[in-house]
């Protein structure tokens, strides 16, 4: 039986430069990396460019964007989480998509997902097959097309207008 190979970051200097880590399972604390790669992630009270990873866990911690099988996302922020499965508490994202979707007690701008589950959150943009729970986003799909179509026709006849204004002159 081979032994597990594990990556440990603890208090990496901010101002150094943001590198690379690769492990079967990495453990980052109190740091600041680059790209994190690795069969398993955690990531606690540290910042992140990118996590790719088959179950990453983030807690207290900030990243740009998260690639994985599964993600927990507690008491963060991340820009981009593109996953199979997410589970995400109190926590600011941008952008989540994936087949299965729990949100509690988070705020976030776009979540596109097969199954997308909402407790207590704030979904800007919610587009889901199926939808659970308290789901009041200020856009559902049919608003986000209609507002789509009606941008489309705005500037069309702006677009129309301005070219009848030129050919006056």
């Amino acid at each position: 039986m081979a032994e597990e190979e594990i990556q440990v970051v603890e208090q990496a200097p901010v101002d150094a430069e943001p590198t690379e880590v690769t492990g079967e399972v990495v453990n980052v604390e109190q740091a600041q990396i680059g790209t994190v790669r690795g069969q398993e992630v955690y990531l606690a009270q540290s910042a992140a460019r990118t996590i790719r990873a088959e179950e990453a866990e983030l807690v207290n911690s900030a990243v740009l964007q998260v690639e994985a099988d599964e993600v927990e996302i507690e008491e963060s922020v991340a820009g981009l989480v593109r996953v199979e499965t997410a589970r995400i508490k109190e926590a600011q994202i941008a952008f989540v998509g994936g087949q299965e979707v729990s949100l509690k007690e988070t705020q976030s701008w776009v979540v596109v997902g097969g199954v997308v589950r909402v407790e207590d959150s704030q979904p800007l943009v919610v587009i889901g097959q199926h939808l659970d729970g308290s789901v009041q986003p200020l856009m559902d799909l049919r608003g986000a097309a209609a507002f789509g179509l009606l941008a489309g026709l705005g500037m069309a006849m702006a677009f129309i207008i301005r070219n009848l204004f030129r050919r006056r002159r």
